[in-house]
């Protein structure tokens, strides 16, 4: 589980991105149960996937496809009964990653999720690092600073913040875990997770950092601030917006829910309503028109 250097760390990154503590140590536990490496004391916590080998191997190295869907290790879809089979263990998991790194590494660690908040190595690029293989030494050499930093750049480029100060689990989850969420109930774990680590955090004392043991001894803090605190002089329009910004997101999250769940034929007919009020209106207004123009001539 969580060690106490792993929850200071989320709690110092989370403040200074100004999102709530206990909404992202949620998000780690239930991803990766607070552990930051395998059984071997150095790997990143990590999930292959192999619908995400076969598709990067098929994109950046087709060559070794055919070996790795022969040796089990790649499926081009996911498939409930085989994608996790041989990773209950951490030896286990440890094994399929060496068996996938000998056929390309880099397809290897793109096709698995790394670290505290197991973010998939796919991503990587997209979140400033130069490839999945220089991620995972990142995440490997960095530790906890580097696994918490790595999960924040996913929410922050992803704009998930918001869903976390609403405690909207499962509009995070729609976007962090994908429309698959429900499965595994990831907003109803979060949902949990947070309610326990806000009480945690109500009731801890952190030790002061290195900068707070140099401070005069008045100004040094002991307790724990509040899960999430606002802003001390924030503005008031920037506030404001936020709110208007948070409302929006976490609205469309809900509807993009709601609308992904329908089946094929809700969705026709609401698209055919829709089409056909839309040639109504435009109907009216040209007769509309047509009267205006009569009635000038």
């Amino acid at each position: 589980m969580f060690s106490d250097q792993a929850v200071k760390e989320i709690v110092k990154r989370a403040r200074a991105e100004s999102i709530d503590p206990a909404a992202l140590l949620a998000v780690a536990e239930v991803e990766s149960a607070g552990r930051l490496t395998e059984d071997d004391g150095s790997t990143p916590r990590f999930l292959f996937e192999r619908h995400v080998f076969y598709r990067n191997l098929k994109k950046l190295n087709n060559a070794a496809l055919g070996q790795a869907v022969s040796a089990g290790l790649a499926t081009q879809k996911w498939d409930r009964s085989v994608a996790y089979k041989d990773q209950g263990t951490s030896k286990g998991r440890l094994a399929v990653l060496a068996k996938a790194r000998a056929i390309d590494e880099e397809c290897a660690n793109a096709a698995c999720s790394w670290g505290l908040g197991q973010v998939l190595g796919e991503n990587a690029k997209s979140l400033g690092y130069a490839n999945a293989t220089a991620m995972v030494s990142e995440l490997t050499q960095g530790g906890v600073v580097a696994q918490v930093d790595s999960m924040l750049r996913f929410i922050k480029r992803n704009k998930l913040q918001p869903f976390l100060n609403l405690k909207d689990f499962a509009g995070f989850a729609l976007k962090y875990n994908g429309p698959g969420y429900k499965q595994n109930c990831y907003d109803v774990r979060m949902a949990a997770a947070e309610k326990n680590w806000a009480k945690k955090l109500d009731a801890m004392a952190m030790e002061p950092g290195p900068e707070e043991s140099q401070a005069p001894e008045q100004e040094r803090v002991d307790e724990l601030p509040p899960p999430y605190a606002e802003p001390k002089t924030p503005a008031k329009s920037k506030t404001i917006w936020t709110s208007i910004l948070g409302f929006i997101t976490s609205t469309f999250a809900a509807l993009w829910t709601w609308w992904t769940a329908l089946p094929f034929q809700e969705k026709a007919l609401i698209i055919g309503s829709f089409v056909a009020i839309f040639l109504f209106l435009g109907f009216i207004v040209r007769e509309r028109l047509k009267k205006i123009a009569e009635d000038y001539i």
